[in-house]
């Protein structure tokens, strides 16, 4: 019996493993009027690995490489409650798999649970950016709407203004009880190049989509900002089945935004 709760164990770490490091969300922007060339394709990958060190240690990282018209801009950012050896192992395996999801683009985005990664050949930074964006809703709706909807409204509202607060970089993270058995738990982050001004109304259009409406769970990923609620902890620290429901996304449904 303690060797099958040993393999069961290791089995359920495997299933996290591969679960946090699939993609939620990816952009290869077809309509950028630009591919790549040798001299920039070498570029990205001197910039993504400036990325990579950087972001292993701070959690966050906004940098350039090149002259010209070879320039290239570059952000990378972990969830801010990921603690550092898995954004580390997040953003490795961002910046290894975003030019082989896509490939001869100029414009790239990739986001994981855990963090996110964009390369493009015009500066975005500082820039409120939710043209693109990858929208997901529980596919269950919540029991007494009126009363959800306002525990989540004061919930976002607080959390919304810890994202945008001094020395938050960029993270709100809060939860509220519904009921002696039901808490709600939400999140709400900002790329850290963001002004508070505008992370605040990068938030405010997040919470603004309809499409989550009175859903049990949702996720709004945007380039420059992510909402998420859910009716289970799914921000660290993580006990075990948490963490695999946290990265679960099999009772969602999915809307990519487009310009």
């Amino acid at each position: 019996m303690a060797f099958l709760h040993h393999y069961l164990l290791i089995f359920a770490l495997c299933i996290l493993y591969v679960e946090s490091t699939d993609p939620s969300a990816q952009i290869c922007n077809e309509n950028s009027n630009t591919t790549t060339t040798p001299e920039i394709t070498k570029n990205i990958d001197l910039l993504l690995t400036k990325l990579v060190q950087a972001t292993s240690q701070t959690g966050y990282s906004a940098s350039t490489f090149g002259l010209g018209k070879t320039k290239v801009f570059g952000l990378a950012q972990c969830r801010g409650d990921v603690p550092s050896q898995e954004c580390s192992t997040c953003i490795q395996t961002a910046a290894k798999e975003i030019k082989t999801i896509c490939p001869n683009r100029v414009d790239a985005r990739l986001w994981y649970e855990y963090c996110f990664i964009r390369y493009d050949t015009k500066s975005f930074f500082g820039q409120v950016d939710t043209g693109y964006g990858m929208l997901y809703a529980n596919v269950e709706n919540v029991t007494d709407p009126e009363t959800f909807n306002n525990a989540l409204d004061a919930l976002m509202y607080r959390v919304d203004a810890l994202a945008a607060g001094p020395g938050s970089k960029g993270l709100g993270v809060g939860e509220t009880k519904l009921s002696d058995f039901v808490t709600l738990y939400a999140l709400a982050q900002c790329t850290q190049d963001l002004s508070p001004v505008s992370c605040r109304k990068c938030l405010e259009i997040a919470n603004g989509e309809t499409f989550c409406d009175n859903k049990k769970g949702c996720r709004v990923i945007y380039s420059s900002c992510y909402v998420r609620y859910e009716l289970y902890p799914f921000f660290f620290p993580l006990d075990q089945k948490s963490a695999l429901e946290s990265s679960s996304m099999a009772n969602y449904w999915s809307l990519t935004k487009k310009p």
